[in-house]
């Protein structure tokens, strides 16, 4: 019986140690909308954060808590979204400033973006 035990104590250990960490976290990102265009028209760097995008949301970042490497304040961040509608429920304005929720998944050293939502709408 303790034999048994010990096997399987063995076998959960060797299990487990052979499994990933990841990290999951909320950022949040205020910054001033500078452009949106179809992402086939769009050139240059761009971060996924939808599942099916289909236009580039051009921003400068304000500000970002936690701070982030890729969105220090003053750059300019171009994100792969699906719809600009959707996203901001209405028409985006472009200059305005949009205080946006985003989340980050870190796995075997790889960063994901997804989930981008606009948090505080300008009045």
């Amino acid at each position: 019986m303790i034999r048994l035990l010990a096997t399987l104590a063995l076998s959960l250990l060797a299990s487990s140690a052979g499994q990933t960490q990841s990290t999951v976290d909320e950022i949040h990102l205020r910054g001033t909308v500078q452009d949106v265009v179809l992402l086939s028209h769009f050139s240059g760097k761009i971060t996924p954060v939808d599942f099916d995008p289909s236009f580039a949301l051009t921003v400068r970042v304000e500000s970002v808590l936690p701070a982030v490497k890729n969105f220090t304040a003053g750059t300019v961040v171009a994100f792969a979204i699906h719809s600009p509608a959707l996203l901001f429920g209405g028409k985006v304005r472009k200059g305005k400033t949009y205080d946006f929720s985003l989340q980050r998944k870190i796995e075997d050293g790889k960063t994901r973006y997804f989930g981008l939502m606009v948090v505080t709408v300008p009045g």
